[in-house]
């Protein structure tokens, strides 16, 4: 599936290639959907415009999140990579899972790629909300990137 993506609301960090994708799927130990490798490819993450187009509301809690970064790979800025997230919070990742983002309540966006509970879900780690704790953090946004991707990106 190819991703047709009106980028205006996404500020680049750059340039990729897929020598680098495959490189950290090999260093994560995980295939990335064939949609988030094209959206890496197309703009290799970024910031996201702060409008009420970054904002996502959590189902299953009815909350909302605002979307702020979309990590990218080997950025100039190392706060903005996905394998330094993922590294730094891999201890309490579920198997299979990657951080590929946070927003602006200071939760991570992750997507797990395990085969079958695939899809991009909500990591509130600082328990910003009520309904968070030590059980229960994790929500779903999406089950997949580009329905993710539907969801703060006008195409």
């Amino acid at each position: 599936m190819k991703l047709s993506l009106k980028t205006s609301a996404i500020k680049s960090f750059g340039k990729t290639d897929e020598n680098d994708i495959k490189s950290l799927e090999k260093v994560l130990n995980i295939r990335f959907p064939n949609d988030y490798k094209d959206f890496l490819l197309k703009t290799n993450g970024g910031s996201i415009l702060n409008d009420n187009t970054n904002e996502i509301v959590l189902k299953n809690i009815g909350k909302i999140i605002n979307i702020d970064i979309l990590y990218g790979v080997n950025t100039e800025n190392s706060c903005f990579d996905i394998e330094y997230w993922t590294k730094k919070y891999i201890d309490d990742l579920f198997e299979k899972t990657v951080i590929i983002g946070d927003s602006l309540q200071n939760g991570f966006i992750v997507m797990i790629c395990d085969g079958n509970n695939d899809g991009v879900y909500y990591y509130d780690d600082s328990y910003y909300f009520d309904e968070s704790n030590d059980e229960n953090n994790v929500y779903i946004i999406s089950n997949n990137f580009t329905e993710f991707l539907d969801m703060i990106v006008k195409r």
